[in-house]
């Protein structure tokens, strides 16, 4: 017998897996190497084997802060009365240096000498929950692009056109003009709405730079704000998104801050493997940082369209994105991963 128990100790040691065996009152009778190295490493206060710990005390104790910890006893307690025969949970378990996720599975088993016991076993799934919320990420940035063309420009777009075609069938030489420009508008927004077909690239052609972002900065509001900018060359993107996704960049750096006044000017560069849109005015705070950043997998809100789309068109292109302080003293987009030609 006792041949047999160290057998089984020696194959639940080998488990990745963090396993506990629980007693018919909940206390902690046996834990696998894994348990005990996962508590040594993660500040554990008392003994890494946990034995004589009582699991629903220890988590009844935690049910006011996190919920989760309520559910498990709950859930245990069922399985030691009988009326489950397994139950599962998954949970976060984030340390001060990485997010993770694992899920408890715990089973019942009943003895003919000691009475019931249950089996816990704790699962890290972090891969899994990051990919989950990746897909989550990508596909409300969708959503919200194609929403926002679909409301707020096929509409008034679409009555547009029509009237156009009207003024050009009234033999209308400047509304030929204005038909051919709503076309081409249109078919912006066709392209726009196409990103929601999730494709991994997007065709790219050689871009001229400093063209595509003096045309960019006409077509926004920027009273009061001067632009310069450094450097050129041609790089390989989709004309008409990186059309938008700079618009969008001025756009949210000239109006980052409606209430602030020192915002005098911007600063457009390019760098060996991208380029900069540097700014003087106020720092971005770190929440609105990590909507530009690779934060949503974590939760991070969009609560703003622009920087959904930006997000969007910048991972289409295999770009890199990331929001930091600027030398003018305000913030610094910086773009990387760019093909120059």
């Amino acid at each position: 017998m006792e041949g047999e128990v160290s057998f089984l100790e020696l194959a639940f040691d080998e488990l990745p897996t963090e396993v506990a065996i629980l007693d018919s009152h909940g206390d902690i009778v046996y834990t696998n190497r894994a348990w005990r190295t996962f508590a040594s490493a993660n500040g554990y206060v008392g003994s890494p084997d946990s034995l004589g710990v009582n699991y629903l005390d220890t988590c009844d104790a935690a049910r006011d802060d996190e919920e989760v910890a309520g559910v498990v006893a709950d859930g245990i307690r069922d399985l030691l009365q009988g009326t489950q025969d397994l139950f599962s949970v998954e949970y976060p378990c984030h340390s001060s240096s990485e997010f993770r996720w694992f899920t408890m599975q715990a089973v019942p088993f009943d003895t003919p000498r000691h009475g019931r016991f249950v089996l816990v076993v704790h699962q890290n799934i972090t891969e899994r929950r990051l990919a989950e919320l990746q897909v989550s990420g990508k596909n409300r940035q969708l959503a919200m692009l194609v929403g926002f063309l679909s409301a707020e420009l096929r509409e008034p777009l679409s009555s547009a056109m029509e009237t156009a075609s009207r003024l050009v069938a009234a033999d209308g030489a400047d509304a030929a003009v204005l038909a051919e420009a709503l076309e081409r508008m249109d078919s912006v927004v066709e392209q726009s709405i196409a990103l929601s077909n999730q494709r991994p690239r997007v065709d790219t052609q050689p871009v001229d730079f400093r063209s595509a972002i003096e045309v960019a900065w006409e077509d926004i509001d920027h009273a009061g704000v001067s632009l310069r900018i450094v450097g050129h060359g041609h790089l390989m993107a989709d004309a008409h998104l990186f059309g938008l996704f700079c618009k969008l960049l001025l756009n949210h750096s000239s109006h980052r801050d409606a209430t602030a006044a020192s915002l005098s000017r911007i600063i457009v560069g390019t760098t060996a493997d991208g380029f900069f849109i540097d700014d003087d005015g106020p720092q971005m705070p770190a929440e609105e940082r990590a909507q530009f950043s690779d934060d949503e997998l974590l939760g991070a809100d969009y609560e703003m369209v622009d920087t959904a789309i930006v997000s969007r068109i910048a991972d289409l292109h295999g770009w890199r994105l990331e929001v930091t302080d600027s030398e003018l003293g305000g913030s610094r987009y910086e773009v990387g991963g760019v093909t120059w030609t």
